[in-house]
C-alpha cells in the first residue's frame, strides 16, 4: 500500500512545483512581461484565491466521483494549463490561465489527503499523510530551485512547459497505482453545517490560514528580497531555494515519523516556532550571506511540516467530517497565500523589501496563539463528553 501512495506524493510534487514556481521566477517574469513585482505577486494571489474560493465547492461537486478518476483528471488539467501558460501572449492572458490552472490544484491537494484515509488504517494515517505531503517538500528542494535556475537561463515559458509535462507523467502514475472503486463520504449541506458548527475545528483551520499569510508575505517576494539584501545572482537564488527545500524535506520527514507519537498539535507548534524565529531574525540577514543561509534553513525546517500536521489534526478531530474539513483546510492554505502575496505586494511597493519580515511575524505569532487556544478548547470538550458518558 505504501508503494501506491508514492503516486500521490509525486502528484503533490507537481502541484507544489507549479504553485511555487512563480516566486522563483519573479525577477524574470517582471522583466520579460514589463510589469512590476507587485503585479507578478498578483499571479500568486489569483492562483491562490481561486483554490481558496473554489476548493470547498469543488469538493462538494466532485464527492461522488471515483477517486482515481478525479485525482488523475485534476493532474491532466494542471498539465494542460501549464502548457497553455507557456504560450501566453501577455500578462493578462497568463493571469487568466493561472486561475484555471488553480482548479487542478484545488482538486488534487485536498482530495489526495482524503484518499489516503481510505487506503491506510487509522493508526497509520499520520505517517501516510506526512508521506503524501512530502511531495510539496520535494517541490521546494527540486522544483522551486530548478524553476528559478531554468527561468533565468532558458526562460520562464519553457520552464512552465516542463511543469506541464511532469504533471502529465504523474497523472499516468496516479491512474496506474491508485486502486479503482474508492469513494469518499458525500459532502452535502449537512456535512458543511457540521463543520461550520464545530468551533475548535474552525479555529484549527484558521491556524492554517494565519501561518500561510505570515509565510507568503515574505516568500512570494523571496527572489527580490535576496537580490536586495545580499545582491544574490539567479544561481545564488536557486541555491538558497534549494537550502530552503532541503530542510523542508528534513522537517517533513521528522514530523511524519513523530506525528503519531507526539500528536499533530505539538508538531505544528514546533514548525511554526521555527518559521517565527526565522522571520523575526530576518533583518539581521541584510548584507550577510552566512546569516541568510542559517535563517533560510531554520525557516524551511518548519515550512512544510505544518501542512501535514494540520491535515492530520483535522482528521483526528472529526474523522467523519474529514473530506469537508480537509477541503476547507486546503482553501485556508491558499487563502493565506493569496492574502500574503497581496499584502506583500503592498508592503514592497510602499515600504520596500526590508519591511516584509516585520509584517510576516504578526500573523505567524497569532497562528501559534490560536493553535493553543483551539487545542485547549478541544480538550475541554472531550473531557466534558467523557464525563457525560460516565
Amino acid at each position: 500500500m505504501q508503494v501506491r501512495l508514492w503516486s500521490l506524493t509525486l502528484g503533490n510534487f507537481a502541484i507544489g512545483t507549479g504553485a511555487m514556481i512563480v516566486p522563483g521566477m519573479l525577477n524574470e517574469l517582471s522583466a520579460d512581461l514589463a510589469v512590476t513585482p507587485a503585479q507578478i505577486g498578483m499571479l500568486i494571489s489569483a492562483f491562490a484565491a481561486t483554490v481558496c474560493l473554489g476548493g470547498p465547492f469543488l469538493a462538494s461537486w466532485t464527492s461522488a466521483i471515483e477517486r482515481r478518476r478525479l485525482l488523475a483528471g485534476a493532474l491532466v488539467l494542471y498539465a494542460l494549463m501549464h502548457l497553455l501558460a507557456a504560450f501566453a501572449p501577455g500578462y493578462g492572458s497568463l493571469l487568466a490561465v493561472r486561475m484555471v490552472t488553480a482548479v487542478g490544484a484545488a482538486l488534487f491537494t485536498a482530495q489526495a489527503a482524503a484518499t489516503v484515509g481510505l487506503m491506510v488504517p487509522p493508526e497509520a494515517r499520520g505517517k501516510a499523510i506526512g508521506m503524501v505531503f512530502l511531495g510539496w517538500s520535494i517541490a521546494a528542494v527540486v522544483g522551486t530551485p530548478i524553476g528559478a535556475y531554468l527561468g533565468a537561463h532558458i526562460g520562464w515559458r519553457p520552464t512552465l512547459g516542463l511543469v506541464g509535462l511532469v504533471s502529465a507523467l504523474f497523472a499516468a502514475a496516479v491512474w496506474r497505482q491508485i486502486p479503482a472503486g474508492l469513494f469518499v463520504a458525500p459532502i452535502d449541506r449537512a456535512a458543511w453545517k457540521a463543520v461550520f458548527a464545530d468551533t475548535p475545528l474552525l479555529l484549527a483551520v484558521s491556524v492554517t490560514a494565519l501561518q500561510a499569510i505570515g509565510l507568503f508575505i515574505v516568500f512570494s517576494y523571496m527572489a527580490l528580497v535576496l537580490k536586495d539584501f545580499i545582491g544574490a545572482t539567479p544561481t545564488a537564488i536557486s541555491l538558497l531555494f534549494l537550502c530552503f527545500g532541503i530542510t523542508g524535506v528534513i522537517g517533513n520527514v521528522i514530523a511524519a515519523r513523530v506525528m503519531d507519537r507526539v500528536g499533530p498539535v505539538r508538531v505544528g507548534m514546533v514548525a511554526m516556532g521555527c518559521m517565527l524565529a526565522a522571520l523575526a531574525a530576518w533583518p539581521l540577514a541584510r548584507g550577510s550571506l552566512p546569516m541568510t543561509i542559517v535563517l533560510t534553513l531554520i525557516w524551511g525546517l518548519g515550512c512544510f511540516a505544518i501542512n501535514g500536521s494540520q491535515q492530520v489534526r483535522l482528521i483526528m478531530m472529526a474523522p467523519q467530517l474529514a473530506a469537508a474539513s480537509v477541503a476547507l483546510n486546503s482553501s485556508a492554505i491558499y487563502m493565506g497565500q493569496a492574502l500574503g502575496a497581496l499584502l506583500g505586494g503592498v508592503i514592497v511597493t510602499s515600504l520596500g523589501t526590508v519591511a516584509l519580515s516585520y509584517f510576516g511575524t504578526v500573523p505567524m505569532a497569532l497562528a501559534m496563539a490560536v493553535s493553543l487556544y483551539a487545542a485547549n478548547m478541544s480538550e475541554r470538550r472531550a473531557t466534558l463528553a467523557a464525563s457525560c458518558e460516565s
